[in-house]
């Protein structure tokens, strides 16, 4: 790796590093645009941000389609997946605790937007499929000004194609492959664009359907291929011009997903196998609104993007061992914990945009959020109340007389409803002091309220027999965040720049930890109960980075160095109790490097690499994680290493395309403190994919391969706190060995 990127650095370097990249340059690199400063499109490489563009193209080959099949490729870009719909993702090492379905307060450090609306949910990111997408821009770093409270690591971009008013055009796409120990995968997509009033109105319809084998035993209930995934999705967009300055963007996104297991192994039952009584399912209800309206007022534009989500999000997970460690020990009985979401989340910014092409550019905005979640949890364990009597003495016991629930064998019943509002206020301008130097400077004011209500009851749930654990109140927080950034242009393709900016995270409520079972634990730390709520967290960033073009266009070569101070940390307080509460404690600072390089060796080959090198590590002693001052983050690999390699030969009618592509990502730690006790390791892996493709001008078709050295991907462990009936370690790995054909035609 160090030999490659020398070679690439020594070439960056050679004398033609003066040259003039030339769109005619029979081998430059195409130029890649982004719309990440939402002042309007421009070139990657003119683009003072650590930014990485995925093209969805480059994907349909090698057989990915998902949001987790490329973000681990990424420079300083990880992601927490168990099952597809259920994942975190993060970036710099900006992590603390490990992905939890149960806390419906768990707040997102990095932003998921499809286009101008916000769609991510920490521990849910919606399994959207990057279909007749345009680009994904992936921002490293903190963008609070321009993308709000979520985006403290980082932001990712899903943008679409738009309607096209002036040409008819459809594609099809399918894929068939197969999984090693699993079984047969499909997908079929298709999608067609209608010009209804040349010009002015066009429709673009969009559809795709995707059956994923299972690849994972579940021993106790006698399952082969236990986890298979279901996924449906659609989009329809509508462009209509009435007017010549005026665009207007309608569109309405649903995306089904049904996940019938988790990606579980226990690794002391044997390789792709573990147990539950009870199947671990999860199904999503995505549906998206938007109105975007573009209005050319000559001096700026005015944009209004309006935007209204509906989510349905159905978990069933297995308690069995969380219910036999608490409740019922030496007695096995299934448990099934059941978390529902219905989300409802209305959105409205309005941004007034200066012209691209002036010495001054600025951008000045308001942005409201309205966000209301309804979070019941419920666990259904049949057989538990005579267990449980037993265990107490008590042969008449049942749930239902004694705790309220809704019905008998009902250990816990809860509820939390949640309703958050958020306003804000942002701006940026950019001055070019001089013709090759740029100054930008920005800030966003935020208001926000967090109500919530909750009420809790069960053997494990209330405060006692008739008396259960309810509670209100509110989270509010206002406040400042600003960013500068200095860019200077060296040459016409070579730029350096500089920058600061402040990262925030809204507070939340806690689930209380009953008492019944957390008195004493509670107590050795001061507290009689949990905290009702957590307050923001907020972070500074500081940023050097260079874009270069050399060699007549053949090279691009970006580096970036960066370090992080974040404080009051939202960090998960983890009682031997079984429960945990989120609280403010403590500082982390994290500091890296990133490459991204792409070289056109020859007219035929294309080759890439790009990597991150991460240091977080904790800044003093955080008493509420055991962690001592330099102790590493959990869960973030420090080193990650991507080369890709593509290589085009003439055929007749058209061409055929090698393309390959491997991933290092070296192992990573599930607690800051090795002697913790749940401390584990989760060790190094590599990737490698590989494609062969004939294309033609409107078809292609591709053999393809995934994981093709058949690695156990394991993107996360965990110590199972259980009795006797469960091993004590279990892993999520990725998918096995696939290997698939791939079609698609254009029209």
């Amino acid at each position: 790796m160090t030999n490659s990127l020398a070679a690439l650095v020594t070439l960056a370097a050679a004398p033609v590093l003066g040259a003039a990249e030339s769109g005619d340059a029979p081998l430059a690199l195409q130029e890649v645009v982004v719309s990440a400063t939402r002042i309007g499109e421009e070139s990657v490489q003119k683009t003072p941000m650590a930014i990485s563009v995925v093209s969805p193209a480059a994907l349909d080959d090698k057989g990915l389609g998902g949001i987790a099949d490329f973000v681990g490729q990424l420079p300083s870009v990880s992601m927490q997946s168990v099952s597809p719909g259920e994942s975190n993702i993060e970036m710099r090492g900006l992590v603390t605790n490990e992905i939890n379905p149960t806390n419906a307060q768990q707040r997102s450090l990095v932003a998921l937007y499809l286009d101008d609306s916000s769609i991510g949910q920490e521990g849910f990111n919606p399994d959207l499929h990057v279909y007749d997408l345009d680009r994904v821009e992936v921002i490293r770093g903190p963008q609070g000004t321009l993308y709000g409270a979520g985006s403290m690591a980082g932001t990712i971009r899903l943008i679409t194609k738009k309607p096209d008013t002036r040409n008819f055009l459809g594609d099809a796409d399918a894929s068939l492959s197969e999984t090693e120990r699993g079984g047969t995968n499909y997908s079929i997509r298709g999608m067609v664009n209608l010009p209804l009033i040349d010009e002015h109105l066009a429709a673009r319809l969009v559809l795709y359907r995707s059956d994923d084998s299972g690849y994972i035993d579940n021993l106790e209930l006698g399952r082969r291929d236990a986890n298979p995934a279901y996924a449906t999705q659609g989009r329809l967009a509508v462009r209509w011009i009435p007017t010549d300055g005026l665009t207007i963007d309608a569109s309405a996104t649903f995306a089904r997903l049904n996940s019938q297991g988790r990606n579980t192994v226990y690794p002391s039952l044997g390789n792709y196998v573990y147990q539950s009584l009870t199947a671990e399912t999860l199904s999503d209800y995505f549906k998206l609104y938007n109105v975007t309206a573009d209005w050319d007022l000559a001096f700026a534009r005015l944009i209004s993007s309006t935007s209204y989500t509906q989510r349905d999000i159905e978990q069933h997970e297995s308690f069995e061992s969380l219910d036999e460690y608490l409740l019922t020990p030496g007695s096995q009985l299934a448990a099934d914990n059941l978390n529902k979401n219905d989300i409802h989340k209305f959105q409205e910014e309005l941004r007034l945009v200066s012209r691209p092409d002036q010495p001054l550019r600025w951008i000045a905005g308001a942005y409201f959020e309205r966000d209301s979640q309804f979070y019941p949890q419920i666990l259904n364990s049949p057989g538990f109340d005579a267990t449980f009597g037993a265990e107490i003495g008590d042969p008449t016991f049942n749930s239902q007389t004694v705790y309220g629930t809704p019905s008998p064998d009902m250990p816990f019943y809860g509820t939390i409803d949640v309703v958050e509002r958020q306003l804000a206020l942002f701006g940026e301008v950019t001055y070019s002091v001089l013709p090759s130097l740029d100054v930008t400077l920005g800030a966003r004011y935020f208001d926000f309220k967090d109500d919530f209500n909750l009420y809790f009851t069960g053997a494990a749930g209330a405060i006692s027999p008739g008396q259960p654990d309810t509670g209100s109140g509110e989270q509010r927080s206002r406040g400042v965040n600003p960013r500068g950034v200095v860019s200077y242009k060296v040459s016409d393709k070579v730029m350096v720049y500089g920058e600061v900016a402040r990262g925030f995270r809204y507070g939340g409520v806690n689930e209380p930890a009953p008492v019944v079972f957390c008195a004493e634990q509670l107590g050795e730390i001061g507290l009689t109960a949990s905290p009702q709520s957590f307050g923001p967290d907020h972070l500074w960033s500081y940023t050097v980075g260079e874009k270069g073009t050399f060699a007549d266009g053949r090279v691009r070569l970006n580096v970036d160095g960066f370090y992080i101070d974040w404080s009051d940390v939202q960090t998960i307080h983890q009682l031997t109790c079984g429960y945990n509460f989120t609280q403010n404690s403590g500082k982390i600072k994290s500091q890296g490097l990133e490459l991204d390089s792409q070289f056109r060796a020859t007219s035929a080959l294309t080759l890439g690499l790009s990597g991150s090198f991460t240091d977080a590590t904790a800044n003093g002693p955080i008493p509420n994680l055991g962690a001592e001052d330099g102790d590493r983050a959990p869960f973030f690999p420090r080193t990650i290493v991507s080369l890709s390699g593509q290589y085009e030969l003439p055929a007749p009618g058209g061409k055929v395309i090698l393309s390959s592509d491997y991933t290092y990502r070296s192992r990573a730690g599930t607690d800051f403190s090795p002697t913790a006790f749940d401390y584990l390791v989760i060790p190094s892996s590599v990737l490698l994919n590989g494609s062969i493709a004939y294309e033609t001008g409107r078809w292609s078709v591709s053999v393809f391969g995934t994981n093709l050295t058949n690695n156990h991907l394991v993107s996360l462990r965990d110590v199972n706190m259980a009795g006797p009936f469960q091993p004590g370690v279990l892993e999520y790995w990725g998918r096995p060995r696939t290997i698939g054909v791939h079609a698609h035609l254009s029209f």
